[in-house]
């Protein structure tokens, strides 16, 4: 019924087969058993639904009050030569658009969990972008050729408003499936745009609009009713990917797109007289459009702070000292800092014995440490495995204050292990004026503490094996590796 009845009004209103002998026929019983089978489909796939059993209910309530609609204006009012306006079936034609929303929302919801939300924004702003477009194009349109008493106006008005509703919806759910909504929502929501075509084309017809009369009109609406029933009977729903990637020119797709619309629409207010919901719903848009731009901005902050932060101990990683130091040198005339490179001494034999994830946790834990040691005083890095960096202010020098206390934040002992730290630090700009020499001058300089270390624990070993005496040579921090060659 739904795909035959549809199929026989649109050969007899079309094309003439049938002659006009059917028209009554084919306009009336016909044209409401196929509505009626819509929303029956509607009301079957309801029951077997699953998630998405309220979202059919509600699609179903829609057509159905569409479909009863139609039955009271075949039964009392279509041979009536002055039908009452409003009548109850306006009541039914206008409750279709709410119904209809609510259940398409409810079906987004069911198709998509835990939308990405510059999806949500896209699709707002295509929404509110067609809402305002209709609006100019349609309703004001409606509105200059209405008249009548209070409630016949607003009965009138009514339906433009339902009509940009609809259109908005189906705008802005294709938005979210990234303009690619695939068959099943396809097949819904040129049901509904269909649906609206007619609308508007039944409006501007009965507006005395330079369009032809006749029942033209009328397939129309049925090709609306059988895609929605389609759609109804699909076992396989596509699903809205709730994480959308977006790069590039992509991103700044509906935004600037809408926005473009949207200057249209504020130049047009300089050459003709617009309505106040034109203007609101063009307001409104730009204010999404803004909001949307906005909310990328602090989402690529946040992403940007994520690539640049240490998974593990919450410091900044090596691509975050190489920038903040790119940063400090331009400006280290004015203001100079140090450098300082730490490594930490046993922490391999530590992971050894007491494996990774105990590792990692003292990893965390000395992070810890050596933030709240530094406070404000400067800013601290793990730039890759145990090893850690401190920018500080000023020209501490390679025995500053600021290297000893980091130093002992990046201490820990216990039964069977012992964990300290090497350093070497660099004061900028007098002893290197740029990130790529002053990170190797404090490297060199940490590995000749490590090697001093390493050298003076293997005396004190041969002392104790051997009773001898330690050689009296002092030897000073970066210094080690130039006086043991």
């Amino acid at each position: 019924m739904l795909f035959g009845g549809a199929l026989v009004v649109t050969l007899v209103d079309w094309l003439g087969i049938g002659g006009s002998g059917l028209e009554s026929f084919v306009n009336g019983p016909l044209y409401d058993a196929v509505v009626v089978s819509a929303g029956l489909a509607c009301l079957v796939k309801a029951d077997k639904a699953g998630r998405e059993r309220n979202a059919w209910l509600a699609l179903a309530a829609a057509v159905l009050c569409w479909a009863a609609s139609e039955i009271y204006w075949t039964a009392f009012l279509v041979d009536d030569p002055s039908p009452p306006y409003p009548s109850p079936a306006d009541i039914g034609y206008l409750a279709f658009y709410p119904l209809a929303a609510t259940g398409v929302y409810l079906l987004v919801r069911a198709r998509a969990r835990e939308l990405d939300w510059r999806l949500w924004m896209d699709g707002l702003i295509a929404a509110l972008g067609t809402a305002a477009l209709g609006a100019a194009l349609i309703f004001e349109f409606v509105a200059d050729r209405t008249s009548g008493s209070p409630i016949q106006v607003a009965t009138t008005l009514a339906y433009p408003i339902g009509d940009i509703l609809m259109l908005a919806l189906v705008v802005g759910v294709v938005a979210l499936t990234r303009w690619r909504p695939g068959r099943t929502w396809s097949l819904l929501l040129v049901g509904l745009a269909a649906l609206v075509v007619a609308d508007v084309a039944y409006t501007l017809q009965s507006t005395d609009a330079s369009l032809p009369g006749g029942s033209w009109i009328e397939p129309i609406y049925l090709i609306a009713a059988a895609c929605i029933g389609a759609e109804a009977w699909q076992t396989r729903a596509d699903t809205i990917q709730p994480m959308a990637r977006f790069d590039g020119w992509r991103e700044l797709m509906v935004p600037a797109f809408f926005a473009t619309v949207m200057i249209g629409l504020f130049a047009m207010q300089y050459f003709s007289r617009a309505s106040g919901l034109t203007t609101v719903l063009w307001a409104a848009t730009m204010i999404a459009v803004i909001a949307r731009l906005g909310l990328s901005v602090r989402e690529n902050k946040r992403l940007l702070e994520q690539v640049r932060t240490d998974h593990l101990t919450g410091l900044g990683n090596q691509g975050r000292l190489q920038v903040d130091l790119a940063a400090r040198c331009l400006r280290a005339g004015e203001e100079p800092l140090t450098l300082i490179l730490l490594d930490l001494n046993g922490f391999k034999r530590y992971n050894d014995t007491f494996g990774h994830p105990a590792g990692d946790a003292m990893l965390e834990r000395m992070g810890a440490q050596l933030r709240d040691a530094l406070g404000a005083a400067g800013d601290a890095y793990r730039i890759g495995g145990d090893e850690f960096a401190v920018l500080t202010t000023g020209a501490d020098g390679r025995n500053g204050e600021v290297a000893k206390l980091t130093a002992e934040a990046l201490s820990a002992s216990g039964p069977g292990f012992e964990l300290n730290a090497a350093w070497g630090t660099v004061t900028i700009p007098e002893e290197a004026d740029a990130p790529a020499p002053a990170m190797q001058l404090a490297d060199v300089r940490m590995y000749a503490q490590k090697e001093s270390r390493r050298l003076a624990d293997g005396d004190a070993i041969a002392i104790e094996r051997t009773g001898a005496q330690a050689p009296s040579v002092r030897l000073r921090d970066g210094e080690a590796l130039e006086q043991r060659k």
